[in-house]
């Protein structure tokens, strides 16, 4: 683990990042949404710029800067990907207790039905690096449709649908064995949410399975459902980025 270095003045939503509340652009809603104070005045401008440090509060809560986790795991069908929820199983509480007070986030979405790598961290900005489509890292699907993709079909998916007057289309489809017509590996780059089970409906389709199996060049070989291994920054991002496998 390591702690982010930060130098004042710095932006609110950089700093609460760094403290490992939420990502940059979840930490601005923190604030838009008025949940932040600043030496205890509420702060509601995501412009705001700290010139020196301060109690910075989020929810009542003190923040402070925290040494840094990088997290691969397995996520199980049915358990979220989120932080908290009063009602579901999310993806923080399949963690030992005492990462809760490191203020670790889901990297990106996947969504309660579907299952495999996600990444779980307290760095901002290595979670906006993973998200933003600059950095050019792709997600792949392991997908099992409902019922048989004839070839037109398959053509139309891989040249992109309409979804709700936005148009999406993965950077790859290709058909895989064991159940012909069914079974294929998808790969996204800047994906949206149920991006995969809304390109399938639109094809007439429906997705009975769906497994991330790939972050990059990073990809789920043994990991078992429900289990996680921690890293260090460098050591995940080269398996990221160059190549690695969970």
């Amino acid at each position: 683990m390591r702690v982010p270095a930060i130098s004042f003045p710095v932006r609110l939503n950089r700093y609460i990042s760094a403290c490992g509340r939420a990502s940059r652009r979840k930490a601005e809603e923190l604030i838009t949404e008025g949940r932040v104070t600043v030496d205890g005045r509420l702060e509601t401008s995501v412009g705001r710029v700290l010139g020196e440090p301060a109690d910075v509060r989020v929810d009542g809560l003190p923040i402070t800067l925290a040494k840094q986790v990088y997290i691969v795991m397995n996520k199980p069908r049915g358990v979220l990907s989120a932080v908290s929820d009063e009602r579901e199983k999310t993806v923080i509480d399949l963690l030992p207790d005492f990462y809760g007070s490191l203020g670790i986030f889901p990297v990106g979405r996947l969504d309660k039905e579907s299952e495999g790598l996600i990444i779980l961290t307290n760095d901002g900005k290595f979670a906006q690096e993973l998200i933003h489509p600059s950095s050019g890292v792709r997600r792949t699907y392991f997908v099992i449709l409902r019922w048989n993709l004839d070839e037109n079909g398959v053509n139309k998916w891989a040249n992109g649908v309409m979804i709700d007057k936005r148009f999406a289309k993965p950077l790859e489809v290709a058909p895989m064995g064991g159940l012909p017509g069914r079974c294929f590996a998808v790969a996204l780059g800047e994906g949206f949410k149920r991006e995969i089970r809304s390109m399938a409906a639109v094809l007439g389709n429906r997705v009975q399975s769906l497994t991330r199996t790939g972050i990059g060049n990073l990809f789920l070989k043994k990991l078992p459902s429900g289990a996680f291994n921690e890293y260090n920054y460098d050591e995940l991002r080269e398996m990221i980025f160059i190549g690695g496998e969970v």
